[in-house]
């Protein structure tokens, strides 16, 4: 009978450095400590554990790296080394009862929602509304059958079926919205038979219904043992975690604690009531001054498939200056057909009549594009997939981009270079440290605007770009699931600086697509609600 070996076995005490460091490294310049028990996942072969990392954004990036095998651990485990049971499947053994292919190429995979396209170019997010270049439209279906090892139909069936994405199979895959991708890109990994998952964030673009059927399909394959399923989680507080994982390990300070789900339920309980007195009401000025709409929508319908599939289905919305607007929908409910009408993107845009359809008082075909792009801040998921990081943008440039809406460097003003300084400064904290950099060194503000916009960390470059959706101070903001890959605190401070730009402008529109209703940056009953469901628009 083979010895049972356990996924992760860090020793105690173990810390964790960059490659290339010296062995005589102090502790406390390491980039991650564990405690006196050090670290490991699957200890017990007859309990199905599951497990979380929480914690500092920072932190748990160094966490996911060094599953990766990114760092070095000190002191050095002894053999098999720190991953014994992924160490064994190097030489492959027995099958699973996931019938893929019986090879593993990748025994640990990650999965970075918020992670650009390799390539570093920009890519053109709006051609899912048009007609779709020749590259764009393999199906789902085909750019599984690209993975290597090839999996079979059979297979390709079984995983999409796991994810509640058989209907999806046959779609381009540039067609997808947010959440479906993220669905979709779990059964890819699933294709591959990692023998541990790490996913970041993967209920993130979800709604309610959505996230919590992902999380029980989640469960139950980590249940079955023959995929370990480790969720990174930025997470809102201890309702944010599936039942299902028992084990955490959560990072503050670069400090690793590791525990039981139970131990960890009642240290986030006594620091939310410790927290909870700290809590202060915000209340931002709002004038309601009568004025004509930026944008207008009258009965507006859109369908698909030569008329079969309806998206929108007679939605009316009147959004005026100053009005906060949290655009709410299930996924697939419309919401993204819903903005491309209102972004100028999709081509029904120019044809519906301006009785249906008015954007800054004018219908969309006398609008230029180059014109709307300077009315609407806009920031997305797919603004995040697509931004060129292949062109050698600054932090400067890529923010300045924003003046015109476009996604290349234009030259800037004095006054712009000022504005963009000053938004970059207000976060100066949260952009000093960067891949690569020396742990507690602090870069100036003239060192960050002239960083290039890819040698920043992806919650970074959210960041940045969202400073690119509001630094014109538009008359329209759209802010499409904006805190999607940030870390808690960024957005907390993105917040405080939503309501420092509204007291200023107060006649600044906004819309906000979430599925957290705590998520709008304004206090709570001082915005109004469109939601979408099947396509048809209340307001609230």
């Amino acid at each position: 009978m083979s010895r049972y070996l356990p996924l992760v076995r860090l020793p105690p005490r173990a810390a964790i450095h960059r490659f290339g460091t010296p062995t005589s490294t102090p502790r406390s310049s390491a980039l991650l400590r564990f405690p006196e028990g050090g670290w490991t996942i699957g200890r017990d072969p007859g309990k199905h554990e599951g497990w979380a990392i929480v914690g500092d954004g920072e932190g748990r990036r160094f966490a996911v790296e060094t599953l990766l095998s990114r760092h070095r651990i000190h002191p050095a485990t002894p053999p098999p080394g720190p991953f014994p049971h992924i160490t064994s499947l190097l030489t492959p053994t027995s099958s699973t009862s996931f019938s893929l292919p019986e090879s593993t190429p990748k025994p640990v995979r990650h999965l970075a929602f918020a992670r650009p396209p390799t390539t570093g170019e920009f890519t053109d997010f709006t051609a899912r509304y048009g007609a779709l270049q020749e590259e764009d439209k393999l199906s789902f279906r085909q750019t599984l059958s690209a993975l290597h090892p090839a999996p079979s139909d059979l297979d390709i069936e079984r995983a999409a079926e796991i994810m509640r994405i058989t209907h999806l199979l046959d779609l381009p895959s540039v067609s997808l919205s947010s959440g479906q991708t993220r669905r979709a890109r779990i059964a890819a990994a699933l294709l591959t038979r990692p023998a541990l998952l790490l996913l970041e964030d993967p209920m993130a673009g979800l709604d309610v219904r959505s996230r919590e059927e992902v999380s029980r399909i989640l469960g139950e394959l980590n249940q079955r043992g023959d995929i370990r399923v480790v969720l990174v989680l930025r997470g809102k507080g201890a309702e944010d975690i599936p039942a299902w994982v028992t084990d955490v390990c959560e990072v503050r300070g670069r400090d690793a604690w590791i525990g039981s789900r139970d131990e960890w339920d009642g240290r986030t309980l006594a620091e939310g009531v410790e927290e909870s007195a700290k809590v202060e009401e915000i209340v931002e000025a709002e004038e309601d001054v009568p004025a004509e709409p930026l944008v207008r929508l009258q009965d507006v319908t859109v369908s698909y498939g030569e008329g079969t599939r309806q998206v929108l289905k007679g939605v009316s919305w009147a959004i005026k200056p100053g009005e906060r607007w949290h655009l709410q929908g299930a996924n697939g409910s419309g919401k993204t057909t819903l903005l491309s009408l209102i972004l100028g993107h999709h081509p029904r845009s120019f044809s519906l009549p301006s009785t249906s359809l008015t954007l800054f008082s004018q219908p969309r075909r006398l609008v230029p594009t180059p014109k709307l792009r300077t009315l609407i801040g806009h920031t997305s998921p797919e603004i995040f997939a697509s931004f060129p990081r292949g062109m050698g943008l600054s932090a400067l440039q890529a923010v300045g981009s924003g003046f015109e809406g476009v996604f290349s460097r234009r030259d800037l003003s004095p006054a712009q270079k000022d504005r963009i300084l000053d938004l970059l400064g207000f976060f100066k904290s949260h952009l000093s440290t960067s891949r690569g950099s020396v742990p507690g060194e602090e870069a100036s503000l003239r060192d960050i605007a002239n960083r290039l916009f890819a040698h920043f960390t992806p919650p970074q470059q959210a960041l940045l770009l969202f400073l690119r959706a509001i630094v014109a101070r538009p008359p329209l903001v759209v802010l499409d699931e904006p805190s999607q890959g940030m870390d808690e605190a960024i957005w907390e401070r993105c917040k405080e600086l939503l309501r420092k730009e509204w007291a200023e402008n107060p006649k600044q529109a906004v819309i906000v697509v979430s599925h957290y209703e705590d998520e709008v940056p304004w206090s709570k009953g001082r915005g109004r609600i469109m939601r979408l469901a099947d396509g048809v628009g209340s307001v609230e």
